[in-house]
């Protein structure tokens, strides 16, 4: 999903800069024709659908974030849940609680480098 936007972003940058690459080019004509509204709203229109597509990379982007960063402490919590959910005999001791917090812990930073690590992939 992510590479489908920065592809559609990339078009629509190409666009612009096409189009802002034949005003820079032709501004003596531009300006004895009195051009530049129309190249404006072009310009404007192709730049706001590119904003666009920026904005709803930004909104996955802060998402994944999220999600990778709440994964432990949810992790963790369903895990205890289901430990003493699954028979009365499982009793949650501080040994066993601490001892599986630790072991989360040491997971938690491979968890939060994977959002890094997937936008540079995809960057």
């Amino acid at each position: 999903m992510a590479r489908k936007i920065q592809i559609k972003s990339m078009k629509f940058k190409d666009k612009r800069l096409k189009i802002m690459n034949e005003i820079l080019n032709g501004m003596k004509i531009l300006k004895l024709y009195a051009w530049e509204p129309s190249f404006q709203t072009q310009v404007e229109d192709i730049r706001e659908k590119e904003l666009k597509v920026m904005k709803k990379f930004a909104y996955l982007s802060s998402i994944s974030v999220f999600v990778f960063n709440t994964a432990p402490a949810l992790v963790s919590l369903a895990t205890f849940a289901v430990f003493v959910g699954v028979s009365p005999s499982n009793i949650l001791t501080a040994e066993k609680a601490f001892t599986s917090i630790s072991l989360f812990n040491l997971l938690r930073f491979p968890l939060a480098m994977l959002p890094m690590l997937i936008a540079a992939i995809v960057q």
